[in-house]
C-alpha cells in the first residue's frame, strides 16, 4: 500500500490473463479448456452453416437464392440415417413447366 500525501493509490498486481497466469497457476487450465472448446467448435459449425447450407443467405444480390438451385437427390443434412432420395416424375415436369422463380 503506498500513499502520496493524504490520498490511497492502489498497486497494481494483477497482470492480464496470459500463458504466465497459466503456468502459475495450472487449476485454470481445466476452466479454460472447458470454455475455449466449445466456443471455437461453435465457431467451426457456424462457418460450416455458413459454407454449406443452401437455406443460409449472406449474399443477397444473386439473382436466384441458393435453395432454388438446391439438386433434388443430393443430400442436404449433416447425419442421415437409412433414407434414400428418389425423383419423383410429377414435381420434375411441373419445374420444367414452371421454370425458374425469378426476384
Amino acid at each position: 500500500m503506498s500513499l502520496r500525501g493524504q490520498q490511497y493509490v492502489p498497486e497494481v498486481t494483477t497482470k492480464i490473463f496470459g500463458l504466465k497466469a497459466l503456468k502459475r497457476y495450472p487449476e485454470l487450465l481445466p476452466i479454460v479448456f472447458c470454455v475455449s472448446v466449445p466456443v471455437i467448435g461453435g465457431l467451426i459449425y457456424i462457418g460450416y452453416g455458413l459454407a454449406t447450407k443452401s437455406d443460409v443467405r449472406i449474399n443477397k444480390s444473386g439473382k436466384t437464392p441458393d435453395w432454388e438451385n438446391v439438386e433434388y437427390g443430393k443430400n442436404q443434412k449433416l447425419l442421415h440415417f437409412n433414407q434414400e432420395y428418389r425423383s419423383i416424375p410429377e414435381l420434375e415436369k411441373l419445374r420444367k413447366e414452371i421454370g425458374s422463380y425469378k426476384y
